[in-house]
């Protein structure tokens, strides 16, 4: 092929795909909302969620006395990472009017696209954002709605892309939702040691499968009137010898941080 036809084609691929396509609301992304550099000027607010889920015999609200080598704790456990999604209504593409430099997007009818962030621009306004895979960024309203500009996000890269988007067909809709994924499983052991010297003594153990994954040693003042094993506290009614008399109330789901769900000493599932 000669110079020329490859200029021809190039041309021909470049020019702009309107037919049977309506464009996108122009979410005026690109005008004053992020000067200089694409990704400044706005705030990125995550939008996971993580929750720590207990299942077990536990004696919540009462003093219960254990003896030496007893488990004061013996549970099963689980962290739940939820997300919020998108779910299109039938097979959709989000597709570029300039197909020679932008990219196309299609989603499979009824199958969830996880969403892990919004932005909030400097004028109040947010949006999701839609990450893909290969580095685009889309924006959508609170309505569900796409913004009609695609984001390319690579560290070496961040610009707007060339085009807009129209929606085909366009009378499909996005529900949102949310989605929960068990990002970490295994069980906890917490074994009484006994006292002795003043000091009340326990082994904290995390358990996957049969195999103990972390063993730590956890040592208190004898007189101590709380104490914290695991991220969970107990109060102490009674501490000698062999025996002590604690009391706890520990809820079967509680809604932590993501830097206290990578503190629990489990490994986590693959994606």
């Amino acid at each position: 092929m000669t110079l020329a036809a490859v200029c021809v084609t190039l041309l021909v691929a470049a020019v702009p795909v309107t037919a049977g396509a309506v464009e996108l609301a122009d979410c005026k992304l690109d005008q004053g909302n992020f000067p200089g550099r694409a990704l400044q000027g706005f705030t990125k607010r995550s939008q996971t969620r993580y929750f720590m889920e207990v299942d077990g015999a536990l004696k919540n609200g009462a003093e219960a006395s254990y003896e030496r080598d007893e488990a004061v704790l013996n549970v099963d456990m689980r962290v739940v990472r939820t997300t919020p999604v998108l779910t299109p209504s039938a097979d959709v593409t989000l597709k570029s009017s300039w197909l020679a430099l932008s990219t196309s997007f299609r989603f499979v009818k009824g199958r969830p696209l996880r969403y892990w962030s919004e932005a909030e621009v400097s004028d109040g306004r947010r949006f999701g954002m839609l990450e893909m895979k290969d580095g685009a960024v889309l924006f959508f309203d609170h309505a569900n709605e796409f913004c009609n500009k695609a984001l390319t996000n690579k560290p070496d890269m961040q610009v707007w892309q060339t085009g807009t988007l129209s929606k085909e067909p366009d009378d499909v809709a996005f529900e949102r939702g949310l989605q929960d994924d068990i990002t970490k499983t295994g069980s906890l052991r917490i074994i009484y040691l006994g006292t002795t010297a003043g000091a009340m003594k326990f082994q904290e153990v995390w358990v996957q499968g049969s195999r103990i994954g972390k063993s730590i040693a956890r040592t208190f003042d004898q007189f101590s009137k709380s104490i914290d094993i695991a991220g969970f506290r107990f109060e102490v009614i009674e501490a000698k010898g062999d025996k002590v008399k604690l009391k706890y109330d520990i809820a079967s789901r509680t809604e932590i941080t993501a830097d206290q769900s990578n503190q629990i000493a489990l490994q986590n599932k693959k994606d």
